[in-house]
């Protein structure tokens, strides 16, 4: 005759039990795998009651609970045990209570919480996980709501705006300069750092829909010291904002960097970029697909744009990332989407610079002719040793559709290479305070700021307003300096109101 079990033996044999990838959660997980959800975290213990699965981003917990051990159709379960019913009956009486605190618990902090008895997931798998994937699959309606991070003084942002189709929520920038222009255009502060915790719960507490981030390109640029992700302050910027998406998952993104990021330390950086997003985050990428090894493959010019193919007359090429998220949107529908982002613009602003150039401009934009005579001799010099290094004059008379060069924001060179042929009456040996000698008598000027920012879109397109008034402006206090380099660290809005055009087209075709 067979002893009765202490509860000591009892709880040691539980002790032994397999509580985690049971069969039943295996099965589950299967089908999940089948459907192309795979972003969900496992046991996570930060999460009350540590959910089998869980997709922290959009708050929903996934329970596959055994029938016996979790007490399901209790009232008849419990006469049926006839052995150790003294241990039994309470200790699944005290896992059903724990069931239900936990589930208030999760109410209470906005969680969809779905259990699934072991029964069900045996005999209705199919409904299950359709359960679960109809709540991943919600997509909110226009407009769509944007974070814009590293956010200079808002051209990424601007440029979704003007689609009519998304409106900013929070914004991110540490510059004090670009910031104080921000809050002039848009009366919001943007004053965050994105690498605090304390942004990321911010960001966290706030829903949105699309991530908007014109991450630091100092590091993969040619005039900065290329460091790439050695860079702790730079460089490493993308990986917070990886941070980010992943803990709020946005349904779609948009990066911006300089066209060096797909080249630098001969495609490593770019790859680890997509390969974050791709495999680490579970986005779908534009211009990335997957061979049959499972290895990512992409094209890197198919990242390029240029800002002279979408009616700018501003030779800037730029690499921009678009991605949409698996978890929000069903693989099949994932794989119909285009291979490739815009390639240009209907929209043509201007002919040529000829075309946007200030006219009548303030002396002081001339330049003098010592500092000019440098140049030449610094050309020639470069030239002699077989560089094209040196200065440009982009509209000289002999090119019959001018556009400008790159437009920087480390200083002088980005003048520099952009200079203007425009001779006026009375400019030619003026003495100019602050400039160590007479203006040149070559009719050779910088640019002005309003000319840079006319060839990023800020003046004369983003901000007129409905009775075709342009509202773009800085403080008045801010100096020429800062207003080539806020320009100049932005972006080409026309290209952004294309991408941003786009994305929206996306998600339509995502969600028909």
């Amino acid at each position: 005759m067979a002893h009765k079990k202490t509860s000591e033996q009892i709880s040691y044999n539980m002790s032994r039990v397999k509580n985690k990838n049971t069969t039943i959660e295996l099965r589950l997980e299967d089908e999940l795998k089948r459907r192309g959800i795979t972003t969900y975290v496992k046991n996570q213990k930060s999460i009350p009651g540590k959910p089998d699965f869980a997709f922290p981003a959009r708050k929903i917990a996934v329970f596959c609970d055994g029938d016996f051990w979790h007490g399901y159709n209790w009232k008849e379960t419990k006469e049926t045990i006839h052995s150790n019913r003294d241990f039994w009956i309470p200790k699944i009486e005290k896992n059903m209570a724990r069931d239900a605190k936990v589930n208030a618990i999760l109410k209470s902090q906005g969680w969809q919480t779905f259990r699934f008895w072991g029964h069900d997931i045996k005999k209705n798998l199919p409904q299950c996980v359709d359960m679960i994937e109809t709540a991943l699959r919600t997509v909110p309606k226009r407009p769509y709501r944007t974070i814009d991070l590293c956010a200079g003084i808002g051209g990424i942002r601007r440029g979704f705006e003007m689609t009519g189709y998304y409106t900013n929520v929070l914004s991110a920038e540490t510059d004090k300069y670009a910031c104080k222009t921000y809050w002039h255009l848009f009366g919001e502060d943007p004053n965050n750092d994105l690498t605090t915790n304390e942004f990321k719960e911010q960001v966290a507490a706030t829903p949105y829909e699309v991530l908007l981030a014109g991450f630091p390109c100092q590091t993969f640029s040619r005039v900065g010291k290329e460091e790439g992700f050695s860079n702790e302050l730079k460089g490493k910027i993308f990986f917070h904002i990886a941070q980010i998406m992943c803990e709020t998952r946005p349904m779609a993104f948009l990066l911006e960097n300089v066209d060096r990021l797909v080249t630098h330390d001969d495609g490593k950086t770019f790859s680890i970029v997509l390969n974050t997003l791709v495999d680490c985050l579970g986005y779908h990428v534009i211009g990335v697909e997957r061979t049959e090894s499972g290895k990512l493959l992409y094209n890197p010019k198919r990242f390029l744009r240029n800002s002279k193919d979408f009616g700018m007359p501003q030779n800037r090429p730029r690499t921009y990332i678009i991605g949409f998220d698996t978890e929000r949107f069903p693989a099949e529908k994932l794989k119909l989407l285009p291979t490739e982002m815009p390639l240009c613009c209907e929209e043509n602003l201007y002919e040529d610079l000829t075309d946007l150039l200030d006219k009548n401009v303030d002396a002081k934009y001339y330049m003098a002719s010592g500092y000019f005579d440098t140049l030449v001799r610094h050309r020639e010099r470069q030239e002699k040793k077989g560089y094209g290094f040196g200065y440009r004059i982009v509209n000289e008379p002999s090119i019959e559709h001018p556009i400008a060069n790159t437009l920087l924001a480390t200083g002088g060179s980005g003048r520099e290479r952009n200079l203007i042929y425009d001779p006026r009456e009375g400019i030619a040996g003026l003495a100019i305070p602050g400039k160590k000698t007479p203006l040149n008598d070559k009719g050779i000027r910088v640019m002005t700021p309003s000319e840079w920012g006319k060839l990023q879109g800020f003046i004369n397109y983003a901000f007129i307003d409905k009775d075709g008034v342009d509202r773009f402006s800085f403080p008045d206090d801010v100096s020429d300096v800062q207003r080539y380099k806020q320009f100049g660290n932005s972006v080409t809005i026309p290209v952004i109101r294309e991408m941003a055009r786009f994305i929206a087209d996306c998600i339509n075709q995502l969600t028909v």
